[in-house]
């Protein structure tokens, strides 16, 4: 899957977080973008069997596109914490966490959830020392 449909995936499953109804000029204003681009990408996903438009104009994830676009999610939570922990503005940490945490592998995202489990519990127990 391309960096790109990542992007509106991420951002279509972002604006379901916050609103009932998401239609192409929400994703449109999201990400700074032209509604034509949105259109575009729109029909790439449906034809890829990751979303669909309803009549009304919402649109709607299928069930493959909701888990990338929950994966996505996970993954950007997961590293803008981290950076938001080790001192990074907040919304420069969720910039950079979409940044890089995108183009990782699932091999290497796998190792920074495993390194992070592994410092939580060494916080864990240095607090109940």
């Amino acid at each position: 899957m391309s960096r790109s449909l990542d992007r509106y995936l991420y951002a279509i499953g972002a604006l379901k977080e916050k609103y009932l109804c998401v239609r192409a000029v929400d994703v449109a204003h999201s990400l700074g973008v032209s509604k034509a681009s949105v259109s575009t990408f729109i029909r790439q996903m449906q034809d890829q069997g990751l979303a669909s438009v309803e009549q009304d104009g919402n649109l709607v994830l299928t069930n493959e596109g909701a888990r990338r676009s929950e994966s996505l999610m996970r993954r950007v939570s997961f590293f803008s914490q981290l950076l938001t922990q080790a001192g990074v503005e907040p919304a420069q940490a969720v910039q950079d966490a979409i940044s890089f945490g995108w183009d990782m592998s699932d091999a290497s995202y796998e190792a920074f959830l495993a390194l992070g489990e592994e410092l939580k519990k060494y916080r864990d127990a240095e607090k109940q020392t």
